[in-house]
Formats: structure tokens, C-alpha cells, sequence
């Protein structure tokens, strides 16, 4: 998925001990063992929500949100650590049941699941949400119901074809089938995605669902001023004895968009008043650091968190001159990868990346193919390459970041290190409640972009195939960004789908993976780490591994 925040800074301090999931309001171990019921939890963010329309929602700041608001059949356990990768039974019983060699997928919804209105949650409501991820109204959401429900290429969704899709059957009220067009064995982690929360059919509102999806999780929307401030209450219908998963501890969840970064900081760091019931929803800004070391009591409350997401430079290889390989191999060179890192805070940010996959995801391969002394650059390499391409003199292009400070900082550490090899680079900010959906339009987006990819479940089959099959690149919605299609690449990328062997297919992925990168569609410059401060009231803190380290917002309460 979208790497979220994908614009903002993380923690640099040396000597930060960097463990997943440590720290925790309570200073225990995060899990928050003296939570009570109630109160008002704050989140204090830097950013503003992508999408709350689950049809919509692929950002991972707006899922983790949104795992609050809807369920879905399955999802990720609550957990620190590599625990937090495991997928769990949600609204269903279990992970689902496969038939018809994994081309048939049977999944029973759990007994006294609710809405918000205490309706009850039934099966043709799963097909319906799942239905409205097709419609050409809401492009933004991951592929694989089109990618892998038989019809699906062809289904326009429910707002043209009244008829809905066939491949998704509903036998009665608590059982719903998938009909796939070819074996998916980890389609149980697929359904734990947005598009598979349900939705009823007399609530949806086409595009303005996106400021009131109806609940099924522990929360509704209770205001939602956009880009200012998102307020959940209690949904009452919603039963703990459904959900292993969110604990639902807080009465209110108050979460404030748009702050100033610095602020965020300045407030977490003295904790008054309704912020000792606050977290930050992004990492500390190494501006902030020297405070939070300097003070035991404010370092005791910063909670670090492992991710599985690179960050990576993508170069639009539709554009002259970036159809050029050896442009796009100079831009490796050039680029100042410890800059970029320097600018999301330094070593703490995470480790420089040097190929797509992060080592914690299986077929993992050490590689580097465009090295520089310490990650730096190599403007002479880089020189050389342009040269043998025809542009001597240099050339100019237009980098998109996110509006914020910290996509502005990434943006000028771009510029400059570029500038060393010859090529002038203007920066175009876009407010980052619509950075995703601009520069995942093809005919919006510009020649550079600060960009990044976590998978939707731990392995290469949902990064590598949605980021670099230029089979799946749409006008709209697109997360190809850097436009690259291969022929060669588009047949491995089938090969390894029909592998029954997770191991062998994790293999060819990293082999894959080294292939794509002699190509440089995508410059990576990071694995992701973030540091996050909470409040001395919060508890049950832990950065989640599928949410760049960010905190579980699930997991939550407040001690009285």
C-alpha cells in the first residue's frame, strides 16, 4: 500500500535505543496493563486523511484510522513487532477456507456483528462494499478484486450494473464465496483491506461516503471537519466480544489534521492538560530531539516501531528524457540517499536503502547496484552516464512532494544532491490530503516523486506486482508512478503467481526485484523506522509493523 506520511520527518538521536514496540506511557511495555475505560484520547497529526471511503482508503495513515471505524473479514493481529504482520479473523470466523485448488474462497461471518444503527452486519453488505472498489467514481483503491474476482475486468460496479458481480456470492446472511480466476493462496490477507469492510447498500452516498462511512468497528463518526479535525464517539452496537482486536477503550477519539509538526512536538513534550491524554500520529522531528533526550521522563514516552516499507525516489519512465535508462541510472547515482535520510531525521528515520525490498520480507537480497561512499551520491558517475545519453549539459525536471515540511525538506535534498550531477530540479508541493490521488494520475503527475510502498501483508506478491506491472497502470488511482512497464518483467511477474511454493516464489521475487532495479524506475533511499511520542496518560502504545511504526491506534486507553 501507500506508504503514508510519506512526507514527514522521523527522530534522529545517537545512542536511541530503537526497539519495536518499547517505551509506553505507562513505562511498562507498551501494552498498557493499567488502561481504563473512558475519557477522551487526542491525536495530535501533521497530516491530513487521504480517504475514509474504504473503497478509497490505501493511504496507510487513513487505514490506520480507519481501523477504528470499519471492520473488515480479516486483519492485522494488534501486536509490537514482526507479530503485528500476522493476519486474524475479524468480522469472519476464521481466515477464510479455500476450495478449487485456492480458486474458490468461503468465508462465514462471525454471529452478533452490528452497525452503528444495530442492524446486523450481513454478507451481501461485504459483496456491496466490495462492488464499489470497481466503480470509476472511487479509483483509488488496491487492485485485487480486479486483479483476481473472476469478471472482474469487465464489472463497471454497482452504480452501472445494478446486477452486481457475480463471482462474489452471498448464499445466505452470514456466508460469503469469492470465485477467483486463478489460484491465490494468500487471498484470507487480501480481504483484510478496506475494500472488503462492509457496507450497506441504503448508507452509501457515492462520493461524499468518503466523510461518513457507517461503523462496524468500535467508533462512529461523530464530526468531521475536513483537513481541521475528525471526531469519534462510541458506536453502542459495536460488541468487544466479536473483536479480539480493538479494545475500544477511550469514549471519544478526537484527531486534530494539519498541525504544525513543531507544535505536535512542543505539546507531547510538555504533556499539559488534555495533551498528557495525546499521541503524536507521526514521528518527533529531529528539531525535537535534543529535548526529548535530555529529559528522562519525555524519553521514557517516545515508543519506536519497525515498519516493512521502502522509501524510494520514482522517475516517470513515460517522460523525455527519463525513457532513457541511463538518465534514470544517473539519477541513482546522483541521488544523496544519507541527505534524504538527514532530512527524515537521520539514522533513527531507518537503515539506507539500497534495493525495493526491506530485509525483513522474505527473498530479500543484498544488493546495490548504483553505490556511492556512504550513500551520499556520486555526481561523477552520474555526470558520465548523462553524457553518454546526450545531456552533457544537463536537463530540468519537476519533482511532486507533499506540502508539508518534511516533504519540503526530502525536496530539497533532492534538488541539491541532483544539482551536483547537472539537473536543475523544481519542486511542486501538493497538499497532502490529495498527494496520492494527483500523482496517481498519470496525466498530473511530473517527471519526479517522493514516493514509497509498504506491503499490504508481509511479502513481495503485494509489492512488486501492483508498484511494476505496467499491465495495472490506470489514468486514475494509479500506484505505478514511475509508469514502468517491461514485457520481460510483466511475464516473471505471472511465472511467480502460478508458484505453489511460497518459498520458491518469495526466491524469484528477490530475483525479480534485482531485475527491475538494473532498470531504475524507482530509486530507494530508505526502510523505515519511526519514533513516536505519547502522553504520560496514554496506554497500550506500540508502533505497528503494517503502519510505517506509527502507533496501533486500536490499542489504545488512558489511564485515570
Amino acid at each position: 500500500m501507500r506508504a503514508r506520511g510519506s512526507g514527514m520527518v522521523m527522530a534522529a538521536a545517537l545512542g536511541l535505543v530503537t526497539v519495536a514496540g518499547c517505551g509506553g506511557a505507562d513505562g511498562g511495555d507498551g501494552q498498557g496493563a493499567s488502561a481504563s475505560k473512558g475519557g477522551t484520547l487526542h491525536v495530535l497529526s501533521s497530516l491530513d486523511l487521504e480517504h475514509l471511503d474504504p473503497a478509497r482508503n490505501y493511504v496507510t495513515s487513513s487505514e490506520d484510522v480507519g481501523r477504528l471505524i470499519y471492520r473488515t473479514l480479516t486483519t492485522y493481529a494488534a501486536a509490537p513487532g514482526p507479530a503485528g504482520g500476522k493476519i486474524v479473523p475479524d468480522l469472519a470466523t476464521d481466515t477464510g477456507r479455500p476450495s478449487d485448488g485456492a480458486r474458490t474462497w468461503t468465508f462465514t461471518l462471525k454471529a452478533g456483528v452490528k452497525f452503528e444503527d444495530g442492524r446486523p452486519i450481513a454478507s451481501r453488505d461485504i459483496k456491496y462494499g466490495v462492488e464499489r472498489s470497481f466503480a470509476a467514481e472511487l479509483p483509488e483503491g488496491p487492485p485485487y478484486a480486479r486483479m483476481w474476482l473472476a469478471g472482474g475486468r469487465s464489472y463497471k460496479g454497482p452504480y452501472k450494473d445494478k446486477h452486481g458481480l457475480a463471482s462474489i456470492e452471498t448464499p445466505d446472511g452470514r456466508t460469503i464465496v469469492f470465485k477467483l480466476n486463478r489460484p491465490v493462496a494468500d487471498f484470507g490477507s487480501a480481504v483484510s483491506l478496506p475494500i472488503f469492510a462492509p457496507v450497506p447498500q441504503d448508507k452509501d452516498t457515492g462520493i461524499r461516503y468518503d466523510s461518513r462511512p457507517f461503523s462496524s468497528g468500535p467508533y462512529r463518526i461523530g464530526d468531521f471537519e475536513p483537513k481541521k479535525q475528525l471526531t469519534l464517539v462510541r458506536n453502542t452496537h459495536w460488541s468487544p466480544a466479536t473483536d479480539t482486536v480493538r479494545k475500544g477503550l477511550p469514549d471519544k477519539v478526537v484527531i486534530d489534521l494539519n498541525l504544525d509538526p513543531a507544535v505536535v512536538d512542543q505539546r507531547l513534550i510538555a504533556a499539559q492538560g488534555q495533551d498528557a491524554d495525546a499521541v503524536a500520529f507521526e514521528p518527533v522531528g529531529p528539531a525535537s530531539v535534543g529535548p526529548v533526550m535530555a529529559n528522562p521522563a519525555v524519553r521514557k514516552r517516545l515508543v519506536t516501531g519497525e515498519s516493512i516499507n521502502t522509501r524510494y525516489l520514482s522517475i516517470n519512465t513515460r517522460h523525455k528524457p527519463l525513457d532513457d535508462v541511463r538518465v534514470r541510472q544517473a539519477i541513482a547515482y546522483a541521488l544523496d540517499k544519507d541527505a534524504l535520510r538527514t532530512a527524515r531525521g537521520g539514522p533513527i528515520a531507518g537503515q539506507l536503502a539500497t534495493t525495493l525490498l526491506p530485509p525483513s520480507l522474505p527473498g530479500a537480497v543484498t544488493d546495490d547496484p548504483f553505490p556511492s561512499p556512504s550513500g551520499k551520491g556520486d555526481p561523477a558517475k552520474a555526470k558520465a552516464l548523462l553524457a553518454q545519453a546526450g545531456h552533457a549539459s544537463g536537463l530540468s525536471l519537476t519533482l511532486d512532494t507533499p506540502a508539508t515540511a518534511g516533504g519540503q525538506a526530502q525536496g530539497e535534498a533532492v534538488q541539491a544532491s541532483l544539482a551536483k550531477a547537472g539537473i536543475k530540479v523544481k519542486i511542486n508541493a501538493i497538499s497532502s490530503s490529495a498527494f496520492y490521488s494527483t500523482v496517481g494520475n498519470t496525466a498530473q503527475e511530473h517527471d519526479l516523486v517522493i514516493d514509497g510502498w509498504t506491503p499490504d501483508w508481509p511479502g513481495a506478491s503485494t509489492y512488486l506486482p501492483l508498484v511494476f506491472d505496467g499491465r495495472l497502470i490506470t489514468s486514475e488511482g494509479n500506484n505505478n508512478h514511475a509508469q514502468y512497464g517491461s514485457a520481460k518483467v510483466n511475464a516473471r511477474i505471472d511465472a511467480i503467481a502460478r508458484m505453489k511454493d511460497p518459498a520458491a516464489a518469495a526466491t524469484a521475487y528477490g530475483s525479480l526485484a534485482q531485475q527491475i532495479m538494473r532498470d531504475a524506475p524507482v530509486v530507494p533511499f530508505l526502510w523505515d523506522k519511526a519514533a513516536v511520542l505519547v502522553g504520560p496518560h496514554v496506554t497500550g502504545a506500540y508502533g505497528h509493523i503494517a503502519y510505517v511504526g506509527r502507533l496501533d491506534l486500536v490499542s489504545l486507553g488512558l489511564r485515570k
